[in-house]
């Protein structure tokens, strides 16, 4: 806080200080500074050297005593050689002046600092102060005032002391001057915006203000040249150079270009070439035609030429003292000095943005469908002229026939803007201009590693072209070829699309893509079985990543060698993806390979070291065609007939065994024994981890059959028998079984204590489907137990974390949410979200799953969940076209026709229908009992909260007396299978005819 003022009035703690010569003292002590004066320059200060007193040191100590009165006793100091003011910076208003007015002058804040600096130019003037008040004018009030004020400064100086302004002021008076009349060579004057570049203009202006050459990075296409122009055009720099080099053909032909284009005499262009000698003559003319004012020199494509580019940058930047250089290449200069700004892809929306103005200009009136124009823009890199390219397309074809030709991409687009130089007038040109700049080895490289679609590692690079391949891709990223992205596990490089079509044409061309191919797949095949070995062991997470970083190559080169009919890579590849893919949730992908895999296995004979592999894929497919219903199950159980089930691993017989009775349970046919025999063989194994195994399928089973209980007991047996051998997943999965089995039987406390259990190891893993379904359970045991607040924030996190749910949890989410919504009072929200889960189950196709559409398990439970909410919560007929949905389909759902009885989702029809029929009046409430009593039989999932049987019983004793204990009592200890009779026989009887 100031204590003394000096800079106007002199005051202490804001009062006036009295007396001439107290002020006069206080003054001199300011400007002494914290050192203090001798007593000699105080007296000199105060009388002046024509009215010195008799004793001047006597006078000087009563002057002192009176400023020590008027301010504090101890805020002037005696020092050895006179006195000194004993206050800090802060308490001295020109102390604390000078530090804060050039700090805001350095920071530019030239509007606040020029007030201060005028004090300060008055009281404490020196060259730096007069260099920021200079500097600070020119940005308040213009150039012209800034040199008004420096002529006046240095008359000041010549008539006073008769000398001239330092170097330091001098120069700034040479950047006044250039700044009064700005030089701007080279630079164009378009008529258009750049799109979508705001971001990089800021970016890479910052970074020319604080490095002295900045580099823009990337392929040809990107709009580098655009970028660099629109930076100049705003550059703060007084001169501006732009040198184009895309002609300079030779490298010693730079010195005379750049030389030319700044106007050096005797570096004409084109003229003969000059000797060595007359090359360093022309460079350090140059340097000294940008040593003046600030100074942007732009050098614009420089990747043919690189090398002796960096070395004239090199030269200027530490020649030249104030001189900045932005370059725009395909591969870096490499100097030390250099900051490298990669520049990216267009974003789809920016893309589009330029897609559709090119178009419209193109052809005015053109419809531009938003989703095709989004797919071009992606499928062309989000490269600018890529997309100029194809959007003047539209004066001869519609949108969707740009979009169907990219296949042909550079046929496609060629014949742009006719001002652009040769190299921009095709997409071919764009790229062929980096390919004519590599050597043999790079192009090699740059064909053979287009086989790949999503990317590759260092490793497989190798793989495919030898040990000393990094020199090559390190060339590549340099020319902008390759970009190098950091992934999880390493490095990864990747091609532009672009690109990578360019290099498989070349590998087309040169007659070597059968031999690529053959490298990719043999490291596929390598890869797979590494991973493959060790999924299931405790180095599962690792295994898990290395296949998921690897996953798009992979199935891309798995559907290769399935329509190759190459049947080894098919089973070493599909042993890897299938169980990852288990693993992962995503099932839905090994059931759409069943059908081709078992094309190409039903006549080929494995070799004896891929039969346990065969028989791994074997049992994927199996246990995939079981559940969607026995698509297949014939045909892959006859293969396996002749393969043998008889694996060499445990884990995988007792698989094979219980999928062989699967399948005849589910087919129908064949010797296969009764899966409840063959588990009931197999819980009494003497190894662990068979019975483990049995125990988790029987847990299944006895779902499957309506036996909840049973199969939470047969859950926790699995369980306490699974050991960590083969990884986290198994115990994982068994708690993510627990957890939806306890809430299938309403016990949510229980569910969410598997479910906490399950959810670190699933999210590790990427078992998103799995994960979302977990999280569920723990969303309605939160409402249950009343803490709304918890259940919204797992809600917002599974919505802003899920990456790509799968099949179940799609509608997982939204019922979590519904069930929120009626708990919150927002009874029609959560009745209309209800209403999208059954429309999105509706739409959800799962392959390989060939019975009736209509009775697609999904589908039939959110239907149903969603008839008891209605008949709960909602109005009038709200849900009544579902419930007569729902007796349409109960006649269809228990036929002795179809192969196989999924209780617990035909238990949530029952449910449905007997508690509309109870609550609606819509059925004779003693057939509506029976069909509650029939629901709870056949073990229907109570997982969410308005299908609590406590809920139905406390209905059926209020609006049915008596009935539910009597028909319970008339059923016995039936269950499931033993009451399907029953059931048929009272839809029957409700079935409108």
């Amino acid at each position: 806080m100031t204590t003394l003022s000096v800079l106007d009035e002199v005051t202490w703690a804001g009062a006036p200080v009295a007396g001439e010569r107290t002020r006069a003292l206080l003054r001199a002590l300011v400007e002494a500074g914290p050192r203090g004066a001798s007593e000699e320059a105080l007296v000199e200060e105060i009388w002046g050297l024509d009215d010195v007193p008799a004793n001047p040191s006597k006078a000087l100590q009563v002057v002192v005593s009176r400023a020590r009165t008027a301010t504090e006793a101890g805020a002037i100091e005696r020092t050895p050689r006179g006195y000194r003011l004993s206050l800090g910076p802060g308490e001295v208003d020109a102390w604390s002046l000078r530090p804060e007015a050039l700090r805001l002058a350095a920071e530019k804040r030239y509007a606040d600092a020029l007030p201060l600096l005028e004090r300060l130019d008055r009281i404490d003037p020196d060259e730096e102060v007069t260099e920021a008040l200079l500097r600070a004018v020119a940005a308040a009030h213009g150039v012209p005032a800034a040199l008004e004020r420096f002529e006046t400064y240095r008359s000041g100086l010549a008539d006073g002391l008769g000398v001239d302004p330092s170097p330091r002021l001098r120069a700034v008076h040479t950047e006044l001057l250039a700044r009064d009349r700005p030089v701007r060579s080279g630079l164009r004057h378009d008529a258009d915006v750049l799109i979508g570049r705001e971001q990089d203009t800021a970016e890479v202006s910052a970074l020319l203000k604080s490095s002295r050459v900045v580099t823009i990075l990337g392929p040809g296409g990107l709009g580098k040249t655009s970028l660099a122009q629109v930076i100049a055009h705003g550059a703060e720099q007084p001169v501006v150079h732009f040198v184009e080099l895309v002609g300079v053909t030779a490298p010693d032909d730079l010195v005379s270009e750049v030389g030319s284009a700044l106007g050096v005499r005797d570096s004409v262009a084109h003229r003969d070439r000059l000797t060595p000698e007359q090359r360093a003559d022309v460079r350090s003319r140059i340097a000294q035609q940008l040593d003046g004012a600030p100074t942007l020199l732009v050098l614009d494509n420089c990747e043919h030429i690189v090398a002796v580019v960096a070395d004239l940058v090199a030269f200027l930047v530490a020649t030249v003292r104030d001189l900045t250089v932005l370059t725009t290449s395909r591969s870096p200069l490499a100097i030390g000095a250099e900051r490298v700004y990669p520049l990216g892809r267009l974003g789809t929306y920016d893309g589009s943005e330029l897609f559709r103005r090119r178009a419209v200009a193109a052809r005015p009136g053109v419809h531009l469908d938003e989703a095709r124009v989004d797919e071009i823009v992606t499928r062309l890199d989000g490269l600018p002229l890529a997309i100029e390219l194809a959007a003047v397309k539209v004066r001869a074809m519609s949108v969707d026939d740009i979009a169907r030709r990219l296949e042909n991409r550079f046929e496609l687009l060629r014949g742009g803007d006719r001002n652009a130089p040769d190299r921009h007038q095709t997409l071919v040109a764009v790229i062929d201009w980096s390919w004519n700049l590599l050597a043999d080895r790079e192009r090699r490289a740059m064909r053979w590693l287009s086989v790949f679609h999503d990317g590759f590692t260092l490793a497989a690079a190798e793989a495919m072209l030898g040990a000393d391949t990094f020199a090559a891709i390190e060339e590549l990223v340099d020319q902008s070829l390759l970009t190098v992205v950091e992934a999880p596990l390493g490095f990864r490089y990747r091609m532009l699309e672009t690109v990578r079509e360019f290099g498989r044409v070349q590998l087309i061309d040169a007659g070597e893509d059968a031999a690529a191919r053959a490298a990719q797949r043999a490291w596929a095949r390598d890869y797979a079985d590494a991973s493959a070995g060790r999924v299931y062991s405790p180095e599962q997470f690792d295994a898990m990543d290395e296949l998921r970083a690897e996953e798009s190559n992979l199935a891309d080169i798995l559907r290769q060698v399935l329509a190759d009919d190459e049947a080894e890579s098919v089973i070493r590849l599909f042993c890897a993806m299938g169980v990852f893919w288990t693993i992962a949730g995503e099932h839905q992908r090994v059931i759409m390979l069943a059908g081709p895999v078992a094309d190409l296995l039903a006549e080929w004979e494995p070799p004896a070291e891929l039969l346990e592999k065969t028989r791994l894929v074997l049992a994927l497919l199996l246990f995939g065609a079981a559940v969607t219903g026995g698509t297949g199950l014939e045909r892959l159980m006859t293969i396996l007939a002749r393969v043998g089930a008889e694996a060499a691993d445990p884990q995988l017989r007792v698989m094979l065994r219980v999928m062989q009775a699967m399948a005849g349970s589910v087919a129908r046919s064949g010797p296969a024994r009764p899966l409840g025999d063959e588990l009931a063989d197999l819980v009494t194994d003497p190894d662990p981890e068979v019975r483990a195994r049995a125990y988790t399928f029987l847990s299944h089973e006895r779902e499957n059959l309506g036996d909840p209980e049973g199969a939470v007991d047969a859950g926790k047996e699995a369980l306490r028998l699974t050991g960590t051998a083969g990884g986290p997943w198994p115990r994982a999965m068994l708690h993510a079984q627990l957890s939806g089995l306890y809430a299938q039987i309403g016990r949510l406390g229980e569910a969410a204590h598997h479910a906490a259990e399950a959810v670190p190891v699933l999210r590790r893993l990427g078992a998103d489907d799995d994960l979302v379904q977990t999280h569920a359970i723990l969303v309605t045991y939160a409402i249950e137990q009343g803490r709304l607040e918890e259940a919204a924030e797992i809600l917002a996190e599974l919505s802003e974390k899920q990456p790509r749910g799968g099949f179940g949890s799609r509608g997982a989410v939204h019922g979590a949410r519904a069930q929120l919504f009626l708990a919150q009072g927002r009874v029609g929200e959560g009745l209309a979200l209800f209403r999208e889960v059954v429309a999105t189950m509706g739409e959800m196709p799962f392959p390989g799953f060939t019975d009736d559409p209509d009775l697609v398990p999904w589908r039939v439970a959110a239907e149903a969940v969603t008839v008891v909410t209605c008949a709960r919560h909602g109005d009038g007929a709200d849900g009544a076209d579902l419930f007569d949905a729902l007796m349409d389909k109960a006649p269809r759902l228990l036929s002795e026709e179809r192969r196989s009885q999924d209780y617990p989702v035909t238990g949530m029809v029952l449910f449905a229908l007997g508690l509309w029929g109870l609550r609606r009046d819509a059925v004779p409430r003693e057939e509506s009992v029976r069909l509650l009593v029939l629901a709870d039989r056949f073990g229907y999932s109570r997982s969410f909260l308005d299908m609590r049987w406590e809920s139905a019983v406390a209905d059926a004793a209020r609006l049915a007396p008596g009935v539910l204990e009597r028909v319970s009592e008339e059923y016995g200890e039936r269950r499931g299978l033993a009451l399907v009779d029953e059931a048929r026989g009272v839809v029957a009887r409700l079935a409108p005819v």
